[in-house]
């Protein structure tokens, strides 16, 4: 690498999942063919394609990608390891009736958590079955298009992470079990994997008993890292995507934590996590980005030119229809513009 070039001694740098939204009819367009070959490289290790509705299951929203057989997604696969960078993909699904809060703070933290279980309650051990083999399926699909990363996401309260909570699941073991079994079959393959979890909810009652049990408990599954986010979507938004000074050292902390127990164990770190000093972060744990990369594709080749915090990538929240970034070129803003408008009118 480059002097200038972020380096982060033996630490793996991950391109964390997002959902740009850059979709037509469900399927990755030209604008995401684009998004990630602009910000793949040499300096990247993998970079992981966000929110992937499995065969079968429901999306966060409209704009959501779903995994067919379509080439297109081998194509996805192939640009991103042309340019020098792992394929992967984060598999996830919610369920059906999702809604998806605009609002970062719900101002109902203590009603998701009880509708949470009783729509558990409500699916016999043939359905939380039929959930887990669409992951299976999923994860076959994947890398017969090419990823060579498989990302399970288990966190923001998407449907699997309600499964595999003991909390909100009393047959979380069988869940558990499952995806244990999937990611031993995938190491088997050759495919490296992770497991998406949410340190947090953002329902304090909930998160003061059994939040570090939870976390042991996934961390102790076969897969070969963990990526650490937190907070569940329609409870608070701020600790998923974390601005304010004592939310990002909260998580970190807590996600420095989990790591020191379970040394043997990889970990990906997020949370404005290039700003951290490395010196002092556990050696099992490696760096995950998004909004730096989102606002400069050369930010590893930059790192001192990344995310200015002008919010407009959360597009759902402001009522958008794809990612955006204030920091992009005018020129691009004005194509994207102009594509989804032409994609509107074709619908």
């Amino acid at each position: 690498m480059k002097s200038d070039t972020v380096t982060l001694s033996d630490r793996l740098v991950f391109l964390l999942a997002v959902n740009t939204g850059l979709v037509t009819g469900g399927k990755p367009d030209n604008r995401f063919l684009e998004f990630y070959r602009g910000r793949s490289s040499s300096s990247l290790y993998c970079a992981i394609v966000g929110n992937v509705v499995v065969p079968g299951g429901f999306a966060s929203n409209d704009v959501t990608p779903a995994l067919t057989t379509d080439p297109v997604w081998a194509d996805l696969a192939s640009t991103i390891r042309a340019q020098g960078t792992l394929p992967g993909i984060q598999l996830a699904t919610t369920w059906e009736g999702y809604v998806g809060a605009r609002k970062f703070l719900t101002g109902e933290a203590n009603k998701f958590i009880p509708l949470a279980r009783c729509m558990v309650r409500s699916m016999d051990s043939d359905s939380m079955a039929a959930v887990l083999d669409s992951f299976d399926l999923a994860s076959n699909m994947a890398i017969r298009h090419g990823f060579g990363h498989i990302q399970i996401h288990a966190a923001h309260g998407y449907l699997l992470s309600l499964l595999v909570d003991h909390r909100i699941n009393c047959a979380a073991n069988s869940a558990l079990d499952r995806l244990g079994l999937l990611a031993e079959r995938l190491r088997h393959e050759g495919v490296e994997t992770s497991i998406r979890i949410s340190l947090r909810t953002g329902d304090s009652d909930f998160d003061s008993s059994g939040s570090e049990v939870f976390q042991d408990t996934i961390s102790k599954l076969p897969f070969d890292f963990v990526d650490i986010s937190s907070g569940f979507y329609n409870i608070d938004k701020r600790l998923i995507y974390p601005s304010r000074p004592d939310i990002i050292t909260h998580r970190i902390q807590e996600s420095v934590a989990l790591a020191l127990r379970h040394p043997y164990r990889s970990f990906i770190l997020s949370g404005r996590a290039m700003s951290q000093d490395w010196a002092s972060i556990p050696s099992n744990m490696h760096a995950g980005i998004c909004r730096d990369l989102i606002a400069n594709p050369r930010f590893l080749q930059e790192p001192h030119d990344g995310c200015r915090n002008h919010n407009k990538c959360h597009y759902y929240s402001r009522g958008g229809s794809h990612l955006i970034c204030a920091r992009w070129p005018e020129a691009q803003l004005r194509q994207l513009g102009k594509r989804a408008s032409a994609t509107n009118k074709a619908d």
